[in-house]
């Protein structure tokens, strides 16, 4: 039995859970948040944000090589770059008031970002499978581990999965051009939507199921995403829809055969001496996620069952990995962490399927979650990948877990009271 989203008690509920989640987060922020920023993609966002900032130009503000860090104060030249997503730098330039870089606004924002997915979770579980069930998919976000601890970091999956889950709560609303704007705005934060986009698409061409949505909400998109396309083909005299750095250098980094539990990959992929002709030789990063590209390809192609057995082996860590990042919290071993943290993730993925399962009977209205799951887990099997990569998908596999396990405790009342 489901419950009026809109009613007193309802909005009671979502207030509560939207206040926990965002005191979870900030009690996240205590334990993670660090001031070393200097390096890799977090750097990069900075740089970005800085330039748009003082000189009103999406640029690294000096020549970037592949994997450099972003610089701060540079002297230019500010030449206008497409390497990255454009929205994550516009919001921490809107948050950059001072001149010291703004990580406690943007954790913050964060924080209260990753709070509103919480209550969109609620939302949509309410509006599908009733109250209980919304009650726990909010729950389950508000302490969902690394959705919880991302917002003490400057990378765009929390931004991401707020638009990404109100793009679902507006399509299930039936908004679907507000859906639209928003999944539009998500793929200006993470291109990994496009794959999504053009799926809608196809789907409005060959079927006539929910055509009129299915073609509003890709205009909608599309109009969202046109003027960056526009500005990226004058400025880099080529088609970039969104971002031109991330797909060849993920092909590549997935043809490794990474032993789990080593850590971190670069220092296998460092000791790679075609890797380190491309870094060092590359002028700029774009040149050099072109040769990474050929030179997955070209090792695919030689052993393609062998580049096969590396990804079948290393997906599953998508889903579950070590879980190390816990043990400041929990004062336990390690190893004792890994086996709980993964046992704990198989759990959730079977509940999340079960209720998938027991919620074919309301496909029609189930259907935009697990399109975009579906497609977001197939994008990340060519790739390498990070935990974090999967977290934008948590809140609506969420929703189902929460009917699987609101069914199982019905029927375990059941079978209590009989």
């Amino acid at each position: 039995m489901k419950t009026e989203p809109d009613s007193p008690n309802s909005k009671k509920i979502a207030i509560a859970i939207f206040v926990l989640a965002c005191v979870v987060r900030l009690i996240a922020l205590l334990i993670y948040a660090e001031d070393d920023v200097g390096q890799a993609d977090q750097s990069e966002y900075l740089a970005l944000a800085q330039n748009i900032r003082l000189h009103g130009v999406f640029s690294y503000g000096a020549p970037h090589i592949w994997g450099g860090p972003g610089l701060l104060n540079t002297k230019g030249p500010f030449v206008p770059t497409a390497a990255r997503p454009p929205l994550y730098p516009l919001l921490i330039a809107s948050l950059w008031w001072g001149e010291a870089r703004p990580l406690l606004e943007v954790r913050l924002a964060q924080c209260l970002l990753g709070g509103m997915v919480a209550v969109l979770a609620y939302l949509i579980g309410s509006r599908l499978f009733g109250r209980r069930a919304a009650l726990f998919a909010g729950l389950g976000m508000a302490f969902a581990p690394v959705s919880a601890t991302l917002p003490a970091v400057i990378l765009t999956e929390t931004l991401f999965t707020f638009l990404l889950t109100l793009g679902m709560w507006l399509w299930e609303k039936k908004y679907p051009v507000l859906a639209g704007v928003a999944l539009g705005l998500a793929t200006l934060a993470r291109p990994i939507l496009l794959p999504i986009l053009a799926t809608i698409a196809l789907m409005a061409i060959v079927l006539k199921f929910q055509r009129a949505t299915h073609v509003k909400i890709f205009l909608a998109a599309v109009l969202v995403i046109a003027p960056w396309a526009v500005r990226n083909a004058i400025t880099q005299h080529a088609f970039v829809p969104v971002a031109s750095t991330g797909w060849g250098a993920n092909i590549f980094l997935g043809t490794y055969d990474i032993p789990y539990g080593s850590g971190n990959l670069w220092p296998v992929i460092n000791r790679d001496e075609d890797f380190i002709n491309i870094v060092n030789t590359a002028p700029t990063e774009i040149v050099a996620e072109g040769q990474l590209m050929e030179l997955a390809l070209k090792r695919i192609a030689a052993s393609p069952i062998h580049w096969l057995y590396v990804r079948v082996k290393q997906y599953p860590r998508l889903f579950i990995s070590s879980g190390y990042y816990l043990a400041p919290v929990l004062p336990i071993p390690k190893p004792l962490i890994r086996i709980v943290y993964g046992a704990t993730n198989v759990l959730f993925l079977l509940l999340a399927v079960w209720g998938l399962f027991l919620a074919r009977a309301q496909w029609r209205r189930v259907y935009p979650l697990v399109l975009v799951a579906f497609i977001v887990c197939v994008s990340q099997f060519p790739g390498v990948g990070e935990e974090r990569y999967m977290t934008p998908i948590v809140p609506l596999l969420m929703v189902f877990a929460a009917h699987g396990l609101t069914r199982l405790v019905l029927w375990r009342g059941r079978g209590v009271a009989a």
